[in-house]
């Protein structure tokens, strides 16, 4: 039977080939982001320059259909070959693997709507991982602005909840945009109690309107009695949970606790299991790959038949609608 020693030396021997390993992986990355770099430069130099600003996807260094792929091939990997790890954590694992690999290649800013913590952050880590740069943005407004400038590499918007339905301002804010929508994320409610101390000490709980709300089944029947202080943001409970640490606690998200280094004591504490749709939001469409979901936004003439004759379209290609929104045009009342 092998002593513990000799199993720890195993394990630093492991671990220097896993750096090693990822090192090299790196290297390749940045190799790949020169090759990238010079092909885009032989397009500059084509005559429609403004063309191939807006639509090449070679400057994209994030691609959803790539990164599909890369998880899939690493599942299959792991599947192969024996062993303890599950889809689950390679795919965690690669996460942060590919996140570094994008910002190597080129340095990627992210914009979010919402204060540190939002669902909207925990949604933009989610899909990109905890290598970029993250600016949390104050409007919908603000993030489509910013993308078109290039201030920020893609941006992270609220699109629908399934059980609030969809974001009204996020619609009619797209409906006077150029920039497009590159990939979806899908986020499930999953909130937790923040505290530094047994939950049996808690006397106030501080979060968000919205969090409080989506929890107080799980606050009634486990801290029945403690005073519910609303915040203006899951940032604004986490400072205030900091300033009274011997007997507060927060409702937030896991990404809180990892930001505001407040320790988990509950998981799940939301009602519902919900689920929270986002929209990456980039000055190009990613390329079709055959698996793809379309989002697009139209006006009609108010004539009688045009509803019937933009949706008749779709019958006739063969599109499946999986959702039909109406937002006031602005023109007139109705």
């Amino acid at each position: 039977m092998p002593q513990l020693g000799d199993l720890r030396k195993r394990i630093d021997t492991c671990d220097r080939e896993i750096i090693r390993l990822l090192n090299e992986r790196m290297k390749v990355c940045q190799m790949i982001g020169q090759a990238k770099g010079r092909m885009l430069a032989k397009e500059m130099k084509k005559d429609d320059v403004k063309l191939v600003n807006l639509n090449n996807s070679t400057k994209q260094v994030y691609r959803p259909v790539r990164e599909k792929l890369v998880f899939d091939k690493v599942g299959s990997i792991n599947a192969s070959q024996p062993g303890p790890l599950t889809d689950v954590a390679v795919k965690a694992i690669y996460r942060e693997v590919m996140s570094c690999s994008i910002n190597l290649q080129q340095p990627t800013t992210i914009g979010y709507l919402g204060p540190l913590a939002s669902t909207a952050h925990v949604a933009a880590v989610d899909r990109f991982g905890a290598s970029m740069t993250y600016v949390a943005v104050d409007s919908v407004k603000k993030i489509l602005k910013g993308v078109e400038s290039g201030d920020l590499s893609y941006g992270v918007i609220p699109v629908s909840n399934s059980h609030a339905g969809m974001e009204s301002n996020t619609l009619d804010e797209l409906a006077n945009t150029m920039m497009k929508v590159y990939a979806e994320i899908e986020i499930p409610a999953a909130f937790n109690l923040l505290a530094y101390v047994e939950k049996e000490k808690v006397k106030t709980v501080y979060g968000s309107q919205v969090l409080l709300s989506q929890c107080d089944l799980w606050l009634q029947k486990n801290l029945q009695g403690r005073d519910i202080v609303v915040c203006s943001s899951t940032e604004d409970a986490c400072e205030r949970c900091k300033k009274n640490q011997e007997s507060s606690a927060v409702v937030g998200p896991a990404l809180a606790s990892d930001q505001f280094g407040i320790p988990k004591t509950d998981e799940h504490l939301e009602n519902l299991q919900t689920i929270s749709r986002f929209f990456v939001i980039s000055q190009v469409c990613e390329p079709p790959s055959n698996e793809d979901k379309t989002f697009v936004m139209f006006s009609l003439r108010d004539a009688q038949g045009a509803l019937f004759r933009a949706l008749a379209a779709f019958k006739e290609e063969g599109v499946n609608l999986t959702n039909i929104e109406s937002r006031p045009s602005g023109s007139k009342a109705w």
